[in-house]
């Protein structure tokens, strides 16, 4: 009795079987990232960006310089890719003060990505940045960031939010008092004052000089100043006025120095 003998299939026959296999496994693996991509993208759709306390401090270009933080959290799996940040800050009035762009960057999955902005606004009387130094107010913080999700989906998120700003010069004045005629010369008192609300220390001093309406230099003091957050300042000082120099109608030229930084205030009139 012969033994049947167990025929190969056809080399073509299990090319083709192989091929159907492989292409169950394809589709079950784009079944699985297509369900994971759909619930992460879910996810990311409801992330949303978070910012940090903004805090300020003079530097020596006669700027003030603020500094914040904003984070995206990826809640997904797959990583957030070409992420372009930009954020803009106005003042309470709504002027604009500064726009910042950061990126591109890539935040993994199920992480956070930390966005630090530091910038620099010149200080001047025409400037819309000057409001910082001397009001308390909010500040209008607006953030986006375009990105491209699991390696091929557009999605935006975005963040419009108001921020406290502590001014460290809130309520400044500076004044000049009335002239009196003493030991053959004018002695006048000049004052300054304000409250510290910013979160750095105000430590060095303040030059403050009388000039009259003519621009003639009247005279000065130099206050010393160690001023800390939550502080009052309220200081006078006396200073004899330069030989036939009237300061009624004149101004006060201030400057400050603090840490290594030099700014000049905007000029306070004298009535």
């Amino acid at each position: 009795m012969e033994i049947p003998l167990h025929r190969r299939p056809p080399l073509i026959y299990r090319l083709a079987r192989a091929l159907r296999w492989l292409g169950i496994l394809i589709l079950v693996a784009l079944l699985i990232f297509a369900g994971t991509v759909a619930y992460s993208a879910y996810e990311v759709a409801h992330a949303s960006i978070h910012s940090e306390s903004l805090t300020g401090v003079l530097v020596a270009n006669g700027a003030i310089q603020i500094g914040g933080s904003f984070t995206l959290t990826n809640p997904g799996i797959y990583p957030i890719e070409g992420l372009v940040f930009g954020a803009q800050i106005a003042n309470a009035s709504g002027v604009h003060l500064v726009a910042v762009n950061v990126g591109p960057e890539t935040v993994e999955g199920h992480s956070t990505g930390l966005f630090p902005i530091l910038v620099s606004l010149p200080i001047s009387a025409s400037s819309a940045a000057e409001s910082l130094l001397f009001v308390d107010q909010y500040l209008e913080v607006r953030a986006w960031a375009n990105v491209t999700y699991a390696y091929m989906f557009p999605l935006s998120v975005a963040l419009s939010e108001s921020r406290s700003w502590g001014a460290p010069f809130e309520g400044f004045h500076a004044s000049v008092g009335s002239p009196t005629f003493t030991n053959g010369s004018f002695i006048t008192p000049i004052t300054v004052g304000w409250a510290n609300h910013a979160s750095f220390v105000e430590a060095g001093s303040l030059a403050v000089v009388v000039d009259s309406s003519a621009m003639v230099d009247c005279g000065g003091v130099t206050f010393s100043m160690d001023v800390h957050p939550g502080e009052l300042y309220d200081q006078t000082q006396y200073e004899t006025l330069n030989t036939g120099c009237n300061p009624s109608g004149g101004f006060l030229q201030i400057t400050l120095s603090i840490a290594g930084s030099t700014t000049s205030l905007p000029p306070e009139p004298i009535p």
